[in-house]
């Protein structure tokens, strides 16, 4: 039985609070080993098992109580796990928070598993600075930026965030375009505009388990554009860059 969805075997997840990024990488553990037609559908046993905190194929490594940091011997350990077979699912999820806490010799012993692992385990890395990490263990890993915890968004613009995030995931290109074209028509100030596309990269990340490479290649536009929004003051020109980012 297959993991339904294209995942990668590494993503080192950054952004959000501790809490979000955990909540998160167990969603992607239970997509790993979902049964469902949908993963993850949180209702087959694997899914049950992971939110539970109790499925033999998922593993969390952290900083142990008397440490400071995640050493080497801890990364050997999980290497050595790495190479049995998994207990009850097709996968086997590591789930490494801090990974910034990992010293360079621990790093070092994971880069080789990271790179020639079997094909069946899967690295979650959470971190809040990943600039702390070795820039090829980094490098390895494909991306994932949750989008910080913010105070509630009014209703009416959270729906639109919420169509904004499905069109730019699922919509084809003109369907994208007419849809640009008719935000620019509302003569959206470009301050409304990047609030909108503020909430749409916060409700994109719910896309994550079901469209990664998509959600991934979205989230990063949406951040591009709204880091440098100031340089593309009118709203067509904004629009226009998303489009350029995403299709190019």
């Amino acid at each position: 039985m297959k993991i339904p969805q294209p995942l990668s075997h590494a993503y080192l997840i950054t952004g959000g609070s501790l809490d979000s990024r955990m909540a998160f990488a167990r969603q992607m553990a239970a997509a790993y080993l979902c049964e469902g037609e949908r993963p993850p559908c949180g209702s087959c046993r694997h899914c049950r098992k992971v939110q539970g905190g109790i499925h033999p194929d998922v593993t969390v490594t952290g900083i142990p109580a008397d440490k400071r940091e995640i050493g080497v011997d801890q990364i050997r350990a999980l290497r050595t796990d790495v190479y049995i077979r998994p207990n009850e699912g097709n996968r086997k999820v590591y789930i490494l928070e801090p990974a910034d806490g990992m010293n360079d010799n621990a790093q070092n012993a994971l880069l080789k598993v990271l790179e020639e692992g079997p094909a069946y385990a899967a690295f979650l890395l959470l971190a809040e600075q990943p600039g702390k990490m070795l820039s090829t263990i980094r490098s390895r890993c494909e991306g994932l930026n949750l989008p910080p915890e913010e105070a509630p968004v009014d209703p009416a613009l959270l729906e639109r965030g919420e169509e904004l995030a499905r069109m730019l995931i699922s919509a084809k290109e003109l369907e994208l375009a007419e849809y640009f074209v008719g935000l620019e028509q509302e003569k959206l100030k470009s301050v409304q505009l990047l609030e909108l596309l503020a909430v749409a990269e916060r409700c994109a990340s719910r896309w994550l388990t079901r469209e990664p490479k998509r959600t991934v290649r979205v989230m990063t536009a949406l951040k591009t554009v709204r880091d440098n929004g100031y340089l593309y003051p009118g709203v067509g020109h904004t629009l226009g860059w998303l489009a350029g980012e995403l299709f190019k």
